[in-house]
């Protein structure tokens, strides 16, 4: 910012955070702002540039008028004047916020959870160029604070690396303080906090309504792009995600940044379309693999020298607030679907399973029946062999029962013809035997009798023994033995 510029935006901020309600003292407000305008526009007049100094300048005394104007759209496409570029940024998003500022003070002395990953981050946002370049450099110290402290701020969003790209165009053109008031903004009113949050939902939806125009103003690219099997999550996420400052120029995210700010989230989707239709011979003409590096890295360099023709080409495009709902219904109607089906496909999921499970129990059940099967087929032929074997003993039994019938039959006749003449030689043995008995009787009748003559022989002797031994007693007593 120049520095008669800066002073007189210095009286222009003071004006615009006085106090109105007195009549007096509104009446004095109005009458510098003249001044102020009018002092501005002199500032200005035959530069060399072809800014409308004297629009602008109405837009920093009073804003709530100009606004209303139906130039405004007309100057923001020539360019906001990079000397008043952050001021007006902030009317445009009206994020002058002094509780918010004070609260951004403390939320730098909160500790984040994300600290370690920002700060290996930050070389690697915008290492090209000279504010950020630096280690430590104010541009790094800058980004590091406000993204942090939005990292605090919005702990479900939390740290994504986009972020920082979203901040960089702010740092360049406002101090870091009012840089978070206006990514607040931008994140809360202007609908791009979905692009960061877990789930991603916004992005999500942008990306949908992005594809939708697409196939509208572009057929062809959209045809080739699908043909090549290219989506637009691919290339686009990061428009979406960085407002283009990832890899466009600065000074052509400045202009983006101008129509965003003042027109809002469809600005976005005419860039979009306005480089892929510039580009569209190009893009028609390239494969896959080179595509989609052009899609990334190339689409800029048309513009790269005529910040203003991209503007142009932008607002060429009549994409239209009520346009962009109906697709965001048409999203959130898919979604619905995405969401019925995908429970539908859980539950067909889980019905297979059970099924599966169902199968892989029959098949077993089947497996043991079949082997059940088997082995009563096996046990059905041995039951039919010894059946056969059985009916062959019987047969045979059969005839050896009639036999044995026969042996019957005729036994009887057998044993009484043996019998009898073994009972007439047994009758015959036994006669001679009685008769053999009868003798052995006499002989033990003899014996008997022979046994007790004996008996009394020795009894008798046993008394002349006796009688004998008394003799010798006395006969060796008289001897005096």
């Amino acid at each position: 910012m120049l520095g008669g510029d800066g002073a007189i935006l210095a009286q222009m901020e003071q004006l615009n955070v006085a106090n109105t309600n007195d009549p007096k003292v509104r009446m004095l407000a109005n009458m510098k702002r003249k001044s102020i305008r009018q002092s501005l526009a002199n500032q200005h007049k035959g530069s060399a540039d072809d800014y409308d100094w004297d629009f602008w300048a109405g837009m920093l005394c009073d804003y709530e008028q100009t606004v209303k104007s139906k130039m405004i759209l007309h100057n923001v496409q020539l360019g906001i004047p990079p000397s008043i570029r952050g001021m007006v940024w902030q009317m445009f998003s009206n994020s002058k916020n002094h509780e918010l500022q004070d609260h951004y003070i403390d939320l730098l002395n909160t500790p984040s959870p994300y600290e370690k990953m920002i700060q290996r981050d930050l070389a690697r946002t915008f290492p090209g160029h000279k504010f950020f370049k630096e280690r430590d450099g104010v541009g790094q110290e800058g980004l590091y604070n406000v993204v942090r402290a939005y990292s605090v701020y919005d702990q479900e969003v939390g740290y994504c690396q986009g972020l920082a790209f979203v901040v960089g165009p702010l740092l360049l053109n406002m101090p870091d303080d009012e840089a978070f008031c206006v990514l607040v903004k931008l994140m809360n009113e202007y609908g791009f906090r979905g692009h960061f949050t877990p789930d991603m939902e916004g992005l999500h939806l942008r990306l949908y309504q992005f594809d939708a125009l697409v196939e509208e103003y572009l057929p062809h690219v959209a045809r080739h792009l699908q043909q090549q099997g290219i989506g637009s999550t691919m290339y686009a996420s990061q428009w979406f995600m960085t407002l283009f400052a990832y890899k466009f120029p600065l000074d052509l995210v400045f202009r983006i940044y101008d129509l965003i700010l003042s027109e809002g989230v469809r600005s976005i989707f005419q860039f979009a379309i306005a480089v892929l239709k510039r580009n569209e011979t190009a893009i028609l003409g390239l494969d896959f693999e080179h595509l989609l590096n052009f899609l990334k890295n190339g689409l800029f360099e048309e513009y790269k020298d005529d910040d203003r023709q991209l503007v142009a080409d932008a607002c060429t495009f009549d994409i239209t607030l009520k346009r962009l709902a109906q697709l965001e219904k048409e999203h959130k109607q898919q979604q619905a679907k995405e969401v019925a089906d995908a429970r539908t496909l859980e539950q067909l999921q889980k019905n297979n399973l059970e099924l599966r499970a169902q199968v892989k129990q029959l098949e077993t059940t089947a497996l043991s029946v079949n082997q059940e099967r088997k082995d009563i087929c096996v046990q059905l032929q041995k039951s039919r062999a010894d059946l056969t074997h059985a009916s062959d003993e019987q047969s045979s039994l059969t005839d050896l029962v009639g036999l044995l019938h026969q042996e019957v039959k005729l036994l009887p006749g057998r044993i009484e013809s043996q019998c009898r003449t073994q009972f007439e030689g047994l009758c015959n043995e036994n006669a001679k035997l009685v008769e053999k008995n009868s003798v052995l009787e006499d002989q033990l009748a003899n014996l008997e009798t022979l046994v007790i003559d004996m008996k009394m022989r020795y009894a008798q002797s046993e008394n002349e023994r006796g009688e004998l031994q008394q003799k010798l007693n006395e006969m060796k007593r008289l001897l005096g033995l």
